[in-house]
């Protein structure tokens, strides 16, 4: 399974790669997971956005992992529409996550992002809709899954602009 973290901090970034991390040790390691974060500024229109598209082309899931309220940036929705646009994997989803921190600041987002979801065929998942950082939610099998153990991208790009350990650095 493949997974795109685009994250507004470092802390919930860390989080959501954890939670990923645990759902595939849980899971035997019957499937190969690779995570691969984005700070969501990288996605403002660069070489580094076009980056993050290349990333997220073959992913199974695009999480927003906002903790910071506000509206999402102007260009976020251009770049999802990019993204829905080159995806490789159909049966892909988009998830907006909040940290596990209970804020509901991400509400205002999630009509936006549920409109661009049915738009594009992609299945939504909130906070509400089971995306937790608990272990019930973490063990829970993907209606994507694919092949063996949890791994991160061994390929980085430095204008991702990733803290270390967000990569699995020491």
């Amino acid at each position: 399974m493949n997974v795109v973290i685009i994250y507004d901090d470092f802390a919930c970034a860390a989080k959501a790669k954890a939670m990923f991390e645990r759902a595939a040790h849980r899971a035997d390691e019957v499937m190969r997971w690779t995570v691969k974060p984005w700070r969501l500024d990288m996605l403002m229109p660069s070489l580094s956005a076009d980056a993050a598209l290349t990333d997220a082309a073959d992913a199974h899931l695009v999480v927003l992992s906002l903790r910071h309220p506000r509206p999402l940036p102007a260009w976020v929705p251009d770049w999802l529409e990019r993204w829905a646009a080159r995806r490789q994997i159909q049966e892909a989803a988009l998830a907006l996550w909040d940290g596990g921190n209970g804020d509901n600041h991400s509400v205002s987002a999630a009509p936006e992002l549920s409109r661009f979801a049915g738009r594009h065929g992609l299945s939504f998942i909130t906070r509400d809709a089971g995306l937790e950082e608990d272990e019930t939610a973490a063990a829970a099998p993907s209606p994507h899954e694919c092949q063996a153990p949890a791994t991160v991208a061994q390929r980085q790009a430095p204008e991702r602009a990733l803290h270390p350990a967000v990569m699995g650095a020491a």
